[in-house]
């Protein structure tokens, strides 16, 4: 991407909250886009670095591309990315902010940044589980594959899919550099052994065991503890609970090669043996072409069902280590082994999703082999009081976490993205909208990544037209608190091309609104012609922005002294606005030429009241003064006579006025004309008034004639 289409400055990552790029003028191209924006502000924007300043034009960006190419996966994609480089950046500044004692602050902002960039994670692996089913499966061969049959299952069945995709999101999370940091100082403690309990083993050689008032066991069976209820030498207990304890962290960030390979190079073969054996049973043979001379190695476990079984009683057993039970339990879905070594929501999520994905692809191997098991193998599963209708569902995951979690964990689930992520995985829109809507408007402070999150996930469901799953007026309010945050973070530059985003009806108020906020008429000007590039209606957007600056107008009834004054009052800045408001109608109204007209008619009027001559002349010089009927339509052409006339009469007006003090003689004629005319008009209005029976109006006459003031009509 060139420089010169960014112009834009470097950014400098230094860790502070700085004013935004300063920018330049941007030429008019038919082909702008976001990524021309610059930040046209000299003010300073707290609580956004420079690299965050960046993140709002690259959304914007990534969106106007994907609109182009129709690729909406890729713009996913993109999102994440983009979280994750200013992530990065962010982190970078990280030691920087604690010296000039930013730190808190610069944290909160990367921890937000992180929940963002994950958020963008977890809707790019839905997406791509969801829509990317393989269609090539082969038919299955009965006894040669459980892994086809799950993979069967799995196409219709969106919601497990959905709940792998989970799953392997919240691995992928948790796998930051913190916790492979951690994961591989703690390994450090780990030796190769060719056996395990290696000093135990050593104390079984000698006879220094028998004379010990608590022995050691006298056998290396694994579960030789339990059976003999003797201990082992306290330095291989320490390691077996470091390795069981490093086993749980690979698999929790499903590293499953891994902890199996950990335990082999420790000399814990057993524990690689029953990790492997929940590897679904596949043998290849029966697929392979009939010419094939290759034989296959046959893969995972024939008879995982009884093993599950197994490893479901022994996730149970008490006497059992704590992280050997957690183990045992994620190998067969049991919840309650794995919920003590739970310590954040996102592990208590993880470890009932793995519960649900375990009970579910246990339950359709169940079914499957029906025929062969045994009437005790089957009333533990399908029995009336079986598994089948206690397992999880993944609806009823999030309420099963918050009914038996702790306090904090309570708390932490009902955080902003993570309610956001709940319902993007229960896909769950209506409410997902509302939930946003919701902490939009409890917080009194904006959260710039929440609300750039939201606003965007709403935006990808629009485009996508799943409108019908969501209410539009929620998504409306949403787009329209993110357009007004871009405006307090003085992001002008992006704020036409959202608001073009709005449906039709909306965009108009909404650009009215931002052209409000622009202090002068070369900035507003600027922004006009970008709305004409987004083609938001700019013609319906400057008669909403008139008529707001006319509202704070008073029309004063009883003010008669300035009737017929001659001195011309000053304009205030009210006055300034209606005026450029006129100028901006004149300028860019691109056929209701006689909207402007009533509009200068309509302030015209509030100007010959408050005798402000000044203003009448200068809505008068932004008309052509041969003006005619003939440039208005047809159809509206009565009307426009009318207006047309009325504006002629302020000019007429407004030229005898500026030629009344120039001329002593004519002042004179006029005052001597203006004696004879006042009582003319009096007698005449009280004819008028006396016929048509307003008497209220004849009284209010005869009061203003018999004021002590009424000599002022003669001045």
């Amino acid at each position: 991407m060139s420089e010169s289409i960014m112009n834009v400055e470097s950014t400098v990552i230094d860790g502070s909250f700085t004013q935004p790029l300063e920018s330049t003028r941007l030429p008019q191209t038919s082909n702008w886009s976001p990524n021309n924006t610059t930040i046209r502000s000299s003010k300073t924007i707290p609580c956004v670095t420079k690299s965050e300043q960046q993140l709002y034009k690259l959304y914007a960006q990534a969106l106007a591309d994907s609109e182009v190419t129709q690729d909406w996966s890729s713009w996913v994609e993109m999102m994440a990315i983009n979280c994750q480089k200013c992530c990065s950046e962010a982190e970078i500044s990280h030691p920087i902010a604690f010296r000039t004692g930013r730190q808190t602050q610069l944290s909160r902002n990367i921890r937000m940044l992180q929940v963002e960039r994950d958020s963008w994670l977890l809707w790019n692996r839905a997406r791509d589980t969801l829509n990317n089913i393989r269609q090539d499966l082969p038919e299955v061969i009965p006894g040669s594959s459980d892994r086809l049959i799950v993979e069967h299952h799995l196409i219709n069945d969106p919601q497990l899919r959905m709940a792998k995709a989970v799953q392997g999101w919240l691995q992928a999370i948790k796998l930051d550099e913190r916790y492979q940091a951690d994961l591989k100082m703690a390994m450090t403690k780990l030796e190769p052994k060719r056996i395990y309990w290696e000093k135990t083993c050593h104390f079984l050689k000698s006879s220094y065991n028998a004379n010990l008032p608590n022995p050691y066991i006298t056998c290396l069976d694994f579960d030789a503890t339990h059976k003999q209820k003797r201990r082992l030498c306290d330095t291989d207990e320490q390691e077996e609970n470091d390795l069981l304890q490093i086993v749980f962290s690979l698999l929790r960030v499903g590293e499953y090669s891994k902890a199996k390979s950990i335990c082999k190079s420790t000399g814990y073969h057993w524990l690689a043996a029953l990790l492997s054996a929940n590897e679904l049973y596949h043998d290849e043979n029966y697929y392979c072409s009939e010419a094939s001379d290759i034989t296959y190695p046959v893969e995972g476990n024939q008879k995982r069902i009884q093993w599950i079984e197994s490893m479901y009683e022994l996730s149970m057993d008490m006497r059992l280590k704590l992280y050997e039970r957690a183990i045992y339990g994620l190998l067969c879905g049991r919840i309650e082994a794995l919920i003590p070594v739970c310590k954040t929501y996102v592990d208590y999520l993880w470890a009932y999703t793995s519960c649900y994905i375990e009970q579910e692809i246990h339950y359709i191997l169940m079914r499957a082999h029906e025929h062969e098991l045994t009437d005790i193998e089957k009333h533990r599963v399908l029995s009336d009081h079986g598994l089948e209708n206690h397992q999880l569902k993944m609806p009823s995951i999030f309420d099963e976490i918050l009914a038996g979690c702790p306090t904090h964990i309570r708390d932490e689930a009902v955080l902003p993205f993570n309610a956001i992520q709940k319902y993007l995985i229960l896909a769950d829109y209506d409410r997902l909208f509302h939930s946003i809507l919701s902490f939009l408007h409890t917080n009194s402070e904006s959260n710039g990544s929440l609300l750039r999150f939201a606003s965007h996930i709403c935006l990808f469901l629009y485009e996508q037209n799943h409108s019908e799953k969501f209410n539009q007026n929620t998504f409306i309010e949403i787009l329209t608190t993110y357009i007004h945050h871009l405006i307090e973070l003085e992001f002008k530059d992006l704020v036409c091309y959202y608001i073009s985003k709005l449906p039709p009806n909306d965009q108009s108020t909404i650009m009215a609104k931002f052209l409000d906020t622009l202090s002068n008429r070369q900035d507003k000007e600027f922004y006009l012609k970008q709305g004409f590039t987004y083609k938001i209606d700019i013609d319906t957007s400057l008669l909403i922005l008139a008529g707001n600056q006319r509202r704070d107008q008073t029309f004063d009834k009883e003010n008669n002294e300035e009737i017929i004054s001659t001195n011309s009052k000053c304009l205030n800045e009210n006055d300034h606005k209606q005026l450029e408001a006129l100028k901006l109608l004149t300028t860019f109204l691109s056929t209701q030429t006689i909207d402007a007209l009533r509009f200068a008619n309509l302030i015209c009027r509030y100007f010959l009241n408050d005798a402000k001559y000044e203003g009448i002349r200068i809505s008068l010089s932004y008309f052509p003064h041969d003006i005619d009927v003939h440039i208005i339509e047809a159809n509206n052409r009565q009307q426009s006579e009318d207006d047309i006339r009325e504006f002629k009469a302020f000019g007429a007006y407004i030229n005898v006025h500026q030629t009344l003090p120039d001329n002593e003689n004519r002042q004179i004629e006029m005052s001597i004309l203006r004696h004879k005319y006042i009582p003319m008009l009096a007698c005449n209005l009280f004819r008028i008034f006396d016929l048509v029976k307003h008497e209220q109006e004849t009284f209010r006459l005869i009061v203003f004639l018999s004021d002590s003031r009424k000599q002022q009509l003669y001045t």
